[in-house]
């Protein structure tokens, strides 16, 4: 008995010693992220995004993504989006600033991204948003490392 008490105990206490190494998050067909802010742990080596779009609208006409860049960043590459360079790219070019990017995805798609978090640092700023073109104004918010 106390033995099967201790091995329960010392699972219990481990796996809050494991980093959650992944998020989940949605939008559907308004311009809303289902979470405000998104936490990254450091103690993770990567960090997966994995992102869902449950609404009905397609990608080539209301799609979202994630993209990831330091806040300082943030006007620049805005600035950048534009509808001519297409859905596959995320309308935005290649740029170093860039962080992680997912697919643009319409209703009942889903896609995911991953960082290697050892490359993001707490002292740091980071955000989150979408790159369809208009999207960004409303769909954005902050990265935390924690």
């Amino acid at each position: 008995m106390f033995k099967n008490f201790m091995i329960l105990s010392l699972l219990a206490f481990s796996s809050s010693l494991y980093a959650a190494c992944s998020l989940e998050m949605s939008s559907g067909d308004l311009l809303k992220f289902n979470k405000r802010t998104l936490t990254i742990d450091s103690t993770c080596a990567k960090f997966t995004i994995y992102f869902k779009h449950e609404g009905e609208m397609a990608a080539k006409t209301f799609g979202h993504n994630v993209v990831i860049v330091e806040t300082k960043n943030f006007d620049k590459v805005k600035s950048k989006i534009d509808m001519k360079l297409g859905e596959e790219s995320g309308y935005l070019p290649d740029m170093s600033e860039i962080i992680a990017k997912t697919a643009i995805v319409g209703g009942g798609s889903d896609t995911s991204v991953t960082i290697d978090a050892r490359n993001l640092s707490r002292d740091s700023e980071y955000m989150f948003f979408c790159s369809f073109p208009g999207h960004y104004g409303a769909m954005q918010g902050p990265v935390k490392i924690i």
